[in-house]
């Protein structure tokens, strides 16, 4: 799946939006664990904030990707 977003984003905002995770708990749980990428590097802050200037890959676990867009 895609989103188009403008500006950055928050990363918890990012996974519930492509449908990675179902809802904001869930994402920063993934989050804390480890399993949430942002271009193939893992991030563990839950506040941390995507800057889509480009198109931009996130992660999910092993089998879950999306993308954003600008």
């Amino acid at each position: 799946p895609s989103l188009k977003v403008q500006g950055p984003i928050g990363l918890v905002d990012a996974l519930v939006g492509l449908g990675l995770a179902a809802s904001k708990n869930e994402a920063r749980r993934l989050i804390a664990q480890g399993a949430a990428r942002v271009d193939g590097e893992a991030v563990t802050d839950p506040a941390a904030a995507v800057d889509v200037s480009r198109p931009v890959r996130v992660s999910a676990g092993k089998k879950k990707h999306g993308l954003l867009v600008p």
